[in-house]
């Protein structure tokens, strides 16, 4: 009796090995939301170096600042940029809060203008301050798309995944101009490695390229050098974190349109 006791709680345990493996694994969302380092930090902020280089391989170079902070109850994300330098933006602030809940927010403000302006949503694919990455590149609505993983491979001696995001509703679709897109992400760090965005015929728009990750806590890893390649221009922008923070105590008050207006 004991012997067949035995056998059949083997048995049951074979049985459940592959519910509780399935169980385990994670869905193409939940690889995503792990990408983002908004979701283990309180907040971050960091110097950027951006580089545009045209099809001529003439260069311009841009310094801003970028601070970010999510708050873990409601998951509102957000995040403002401030150009430094050269002389011709400086002063330049782009502002994104990312609402799950309701309608994102997304303002601009030129000096020359003298007054933020808020983006509309047909404006999500444009280009970012003359950049190969797109406003939605720089602050994207996680939201608004649907994950499915589609594979794995091995890359330079790491196991990733593949994900597919595909946008909600063919006016998404028009709005962040792609039809999909295409993500590399590492299995040991949830770190992006790459990234394609194709068009409604297969065929790649531009190309994410990370060109160097880092180690900014013990629980957390990000990228801190990217290149995004835009095929039917030519041309490729670079963009470098330098002396990356987090968690330093960023108020919800910073992150305002009237922040947008002060003096660098």
């Amino acid at each position: 009796m004991k012997c067949k006791s035995l056998m059949i709680i083997l048995l049951v345990s074979v049985m459940l090995l592959p519910v509780l493996v399935q169980a385990e694994e994670l869905t193409g969302r939940e690889i995503i939301d792990k990408t983002n380092i908004m979701n283990l930090v309180d907040d971050m902020q960091a110097e950027m170096e951006m580089v545009m280089i045209n099809k001529a391989g003439q260069k311009r170079v841009r310094e801003l600042m970028s601070y970010s902070k999510k708050d873990k109850s409601d998951d509102i994300e957000k995040s403002i940029m401030r150009f430094l330098s050269p002389a011709d933006v400086k002063g330049t602030g782009f502002l994104s809060i990312d609402n799950p809940q309701g309608a994102d927010e997304k303002y601009l403000y030129l000096p020359a203008m003298g007054r933020p302006r808020r983006l509309s949503s047909d404006e999500r694919g444009g280009s970012f301050m003359g950049s190969d990455f797109s406003y939605e590149d720089i602050s994207e609505s996680v939201e608004d798309y649907i994950y499915t993983i589609i594979g794995t491979e091995e890359i330079d001696g790491q196991q990733v995944y593949i994900v597919e995001s595909i946008p909600r509703t063919k006016e998404i679709e028009k709005d962040v101009e792609f039809a999909r897109k295409i993500s590399w992400v590492r299995k040991d760090n949830f770190v992006l490695i790459k990234a394609e965005f194709h068009d409604k015929k297969d065929e790649v728009l531009k190309r994410l390229n990370v060109l160097e990750i880092k180690q900014i806590t013990e629980e957390v890893w990000m990228p801190v050098h990217l290149e995004m390649e835009t095929y039917q221009k030519g041309s490729r922008t670079s963009l470098k974190y330098k002396d990356i923070k987090v968690d330093t105590g960023l108020t919800d008050d910073y992150f305002s349109v009237r922040q947008l207006t002060r003096p660098l």
